[in-house]
């Protein structure tokens, strides 16, 4: 009853709570779908502004990429027509236009079979940025020189002197002589400017096949494509940058340094150990998702965790099958789409909780109204289980209320008047018990009187000195017996053998009763019982028992009987008090009850055919006179375990 009680909850509660529960169930999944259909949105537009970014790069890149080979084409055929002058690098007028036309040219230049070389290049010179001749021919002793010149491209003063060069040694000259085709070399650090460069070369063949020699152009990768990169639309936040495929940085959107260290010891930065987390993190995920950059071979989609903050990813392969194979890699947070949807989701969630907020009060107030008048019916209701029926509740403006309230009050007079006729009736019936209680005492004297004219003698006498028809005796010891396989015997009977195989041994065991001063309770079908130290108390009734079990046991091994040969009898024996006294009014019966009956039936039921099992209690006034064996313990229902023993004979 007590967790009935604590279940319980006020109705104001039951009315405010399921309104303001449902309200915020509504509206919270009204506002998780509309931020779950934004997410998608915005994951849509992500994917659309990823592919739309990769395409521009990569369209960027193409163009980027092919206009150096149109223009060594353009550069080999006047280099197969002799239209340079490699000897005395007197016009370079060709290389020139090329280089003011294409920002991100740094050099074009060609260099012939014989180790000769022409062509024009940007140079920092005393403060300045400018175009020069660069040369290497029998003239410079096949040195590097740098000279300026006019805007037809004729050579003017010496600029610089370098080192010895010979291009036919160059990588841009052996890769194109090798390949027999336009080619592209890998990404390097020009050694004039340190800056991130890639060559572009083509091979010139004269008309009969012969090599006349080699056409590149050096494309700085730095300036040009990283202003283009930084001038993208990258969402608010995006980067974008490009990698080969051993994960060197060759370009980003980020101002971040491309190279690190100095001199000969100059190198590319790696994009996994970029200063910046977005390159860094973004290229750690590619190569742990991938396994490495070389296993990416078509455009893919991705998202990871910067801080705890998805970022959009996706990774572009670019190959124009002349050696460039890059990975254009572009980067979006997914915070650039999602800020408004937070903040939409934020004023909804302020929204929620301020009608939430409403609605508690309204409900409040409602359950206020609907409660106050069930509040008073529920106080009259105590007052009337008190006892206080002078009980009247206003009826309210609520219909139903008024219902349940005028059905009270109406509840209220009829108790009034019910408990009036009840006190009149509780009355009268007082009256009558007193009349009964005086008849039925004078049965119950003509009932004992006449018990103890039909019991014997010695019994009536014990009970004339009881002070009732039942008396309570200190300490008797009980004894069951039970004819073993009797139900089985009986159904192979006849009814008049029957009975008379059991006269028989019943009628001798009566005369052991006899014998020792026992007192015969009663039988139940083959069953037997008996008790010593009634109705006179003896001290000897233990031993009594004990005396009468023995011969009954022998008894039944030796007569002859009309129920047939070889039957046994299990005997229980147990000493305890009892209530010993006489049940019934038309049909007196004299019997015994108490724990001790109980346990005394349970020793025959647990015994063993032909044994005679007893208690602890009997244990202990049977072990100096008789021979007893420990049986261990069994299982009484209601006693738990109890030690028992096997009555054997006496002692010797």
């Amino acid at each position: 009853m007590k967790i009935i009680k604590n279940r319980r909850f006020r109705l104001r509660i039951a009315l405010v709570l399921p309104f303001v529960l449902q309200i915020a169930g509504i509206v919270g999944l009204v506002s998780y779908l509309s931020f779950r259909s934004g997410q998608k949105a915005v994951n849509d537009l992500a994917a659309q502004l990823r592919n739309e970014l990769t395409a521009r790069i990569e369209g960027e890149l193409r163009k980027y990429l092919g206009r150096p080979h149109d223009f060594n084409q353009l550069n080999g055929a006047a280099f197969s027509e002799n239209s340079f002058d490699m000897v005395n690098a007197s016009n370079a007028k060709q290389f020139l236009t090329q280089i003011q036309i294409s920002t991100f040219i740094d050099s074009s230049y060609c260099g012939d079979s014989q180790g000769q070389y022409l062509g024009a290049s940007r140079l920092f010179y005393q403060g300045s940025a400018t175009v020069a001749m660069s040369v290497s021919n029998q003239e410079s002793d096949y040195n590097f020189y740098y000279y300026a010149m006019d805007s037809r491209g004729n050579r003017q003063q010496l600029l610089e002197k370098r080192r010895p060069y010979d291009p036919r040694k160059r990588p841009w000259y052996t890769a194109a002589i090798e390949a027999k085709r336009q080619i592209w070399s890998e990404v390097y650090l020009d050694f004039s400017g340190g800056l991130p460069t890639i060559t572009a070369s083509e091979p010139v063949y004269d008309s009969t096949g012969n090599i006349l020699g080699v056409c590149a152009m050096d494309v700085v990768l730095l300036e040009d494509l990283r202003k283009f990169l930084a001038s993208l639309a990258i969402g608010k936040t995006g980067h974008a940058f490009i990698m080969d495929r051993k994960g060197s940085m060759l370009s980003s959107s980020t101002n971040e340094p491309l190279t690190v260290g100095k001199g000969e010891n100059a190198k590319l930065v790696m994009a996994i150990q970029s200063e910046e987390p977005v390159v860094r993190e973004t290229a750690q995920y590619l190569q742990q998702h991938f396994g490495s950059f070389d296993r990416i071979e078509r455009s893919q989609q991705g998202d990871y965790l910067l801080n705890g903050k998805r970022q959009f990813v996706q990774v572009s392969p670019l190959k124009d099958g002349k050696g460039i194979d890059w990975l254009i890699a572009v980067v979006i947070p997914e915070a650039d789409f999602m800020a408004q949807i937070y903040e939409n989701t934020q004023n909804t969630i302020v929204l929620v909780l301020i009608a939430l907020l409403v609605a508690l009060a309204i409900g409040i107030l409602t359950a206020r109204w609907i409660t106050h008048p069930l509040l008073k019916l529920a106080e009259a209701s105590q007052e009337v289980a008190r006892g206080n029926l002078d009980q009247k509740v206003d009826a309210g403006s609520i219909k139903e209320v008024a219902i349940v309230a005028d059905s009270f009050n109406s509840m209220t007079d009829k108790l009034k008047e019910s408990v009036k006729a009840l006190r009149l009736a509780n009355e009268e019936l007082e009256n009558r018990v007193e009349i009964r209680t005086a008849e039925l005492r004078k049965e119950k004297e003509r009932s004992e009187q006449l018990l103890l004219n039909i019991l014997p003698a010695k019994i009536a006498d014990r009970l004339k000195r009881a002070e009732s028809p039942t008396e309570h005796f200190e300490e008797v010891t009980i004894l069951f017996a039970d004819i073993v396989g009797f139900t089985s015997l009986s159904a192979q009977m006849e009814p008049m053998q029957l009975v008379a195989g059991l006269n028989q041994i019943f009628s001798a065991f009566d005369e052991l009763t006899e014998k020792y001063g026992l007192e015969k309770i009663k039988t139940i079908g083959d069953a037997y019982m008996v008790v010593g130290g009634l109705p006179i108390a003896s001290e000897d009734h233990a031993r009594a028992i004990a005396d009468m079990a023995l011969e009954m046991q022998a008894y039944m091994k030796t007569i002859p009987n009309n129920l047939g040969n070889s039957l046994q009898i299990r005997i229980g024996i147990n000493t305890g008090p009892v209530i010993a006294g006489v049940i019934g009014i038309k049909k007196f019966i004299y019997d015994l009850w108490g724990d001790a009956v109980n346990v005394a039936s349970r020793m025959e039921s647990h015994g063993k055919p032909g044994y005679i099992q007893v208690t602890e209690t009997t244990y202990s006034h049977l072990k100096d006179l008789y021979v007893l064996e420990p049986r261990g313990t069994i299982s009484i229902k209601g006693r738990g375990e109890m030690i028992t023993y096997w009555l054997i004979g006496p002692k010797s």
